[in-house]
């Protein structure tokens, strides 16, 4: 591996052939989320610069250390990835790596995993290439990846068209996903909300709400004692702890297998065709409302419990919102990400 200095006190050190550019930081397209760990410091900038890597990657890994990591598909061969770096003033620079290894392409600045300084990521790949990123409390938006496995620390996550299996840790942050082919998800206490996901979905919330919008995979939930409102939902199965929130789910096609808990919560469950083997108990506390066909020997079976919640199975089909191209389905489209603040300006000359 081949080190070459820059200006400003900034190395990048790559197997391959690369392109530098130097732009100004108000072009980037970064998320501004740095994180904690620079909060107490006055911090000092390097100009963003652009890479452009030819030799061939099958896979990134980026970790960005505080700062927004933003992931995007292009339509040539090549990656390319624009880089903004922040550290306390009178540290040095820190050490930005891109280093392709078996066509693995890494992006890190190891000096700031044990110091407070950040580097944020734009990266657009070509398509097919699986992506793992980690971004210790940085927002994180990613789009086209063949595959994800991302953990933003406490930052946002926004997830869209990821055609291989998607997984998502945000110790808190909100999670917006969509036009995934399957997706695990734990939130650690943040929101959720899924749109179109083709696969089975799998998710924790720890007390977040869920809201989901089209699925056609088997679904697994435990909301901690969030909300969950689900609808368009073609799951086979579907599997549903909310630990007192409330669940309402709208099925668009009959489901083989439904159970839900909702642990005091209400449950609103709708469903089309039927005959049901059901299992309904409001531990008493009712009331209690159902209005489906049902048969003890049916092949399809749903059983509900509420512990004291309202319960109701409504009979009928309830499909997802009309979603336009490029709709998440989650109140709009992937929102892009706002242009980071200038460089701090150095300070003015004392007066004679």
């Amino acid at each position: 591996m081949r080190q070459v200095t820059r200006p400003g006190r900034l190395f990048w050190g790559i197997s391959g052939v690369i392109t530098v550019v130097a732009l100004g930081v108000p072009g980037a397209h970064l998320i501004l989320n740095a994180g904690t760990p620079t909060a107490q410091f006055n911090m000092s900038a390097v100009p963003t610069r652009t890479v452009t890597i030819t030799q061939p990657v099958t896979s990134v890994n980026v970790q960005s250390y505080g700062a927004p990591i933003e992931i995007v598909t292009g339509t040539g061969p090549d990656v390319t990835v624009a880089e903004a770096v922040t550290y306390p003033d009178g540290d040095s620079s820190p050490a930005v790596t891109a280093q392709v290894t078996g066509g693995q392409l890494t992006l890190a600045a190891p000096a700031c995993a044990d110091s407070p300084c950040s580097v944020g990521f734009t990266v657009t790949l070509p398509t097919g290439v699986p992506v793992t990123a980690a971004s210790s409390g940085g927002d994180i938006i990613i789009s086209g990846a063949k595959g994800a496995s991302l953990d933003s620390g406490g930052g946002a996550v926004r997830a869209a068209n990821v055609t291989g299996s998607l997984g998502v840790t945000s110790e808190g942050g909100p999670v917006f996903i969509s036009s995934a082919a399957g997706a695990n998800v734990d939130s650690g206490g943040g929101v959720v909300q899924a749109a179109k996901i083709y696969g089975q979905l799998t998710v924790t919330t720890e007390g977040g709400p869920l809201t989901i919008n089209g699925l056609t995979g088997a679904l697994h939930a435990d909301t901690g004692g969030g909300n969950l409102d689900a609808k368009g939902v073609s799951a086979p199965t579907a599997a549903v702890t909310t630990e007192g929130g409330d669940a309402r789910l709208g099925f668009a096609t009959a489901p083989d297998s439904v159970q839900v808990d909702t642990g005091g919560g209400a449950a609103d469950l709708t469903v089309p065709g039927g005959p049901y083997a059901l299992t309904a108990d409001d531990g008493g506390g009712g009331p209690e409302m159902i209005s489906i066909a049902t048969d003890p020997a049916a092949t399809r079976s749903i059983t509900v419990s509420t512990n004291g919640g309202p319960l109701r199975i409504n009979a009928g089909a309830v499909g997802s919102s009309d979603l336009k191209a490029g709709d998440t389905g989650l109140g709009g489209k992937l929102p892009k990400a706002p242009k980071p603040p200038k460089p701090p300006s150095p300070p003015a000359p004392p007066k004679p």
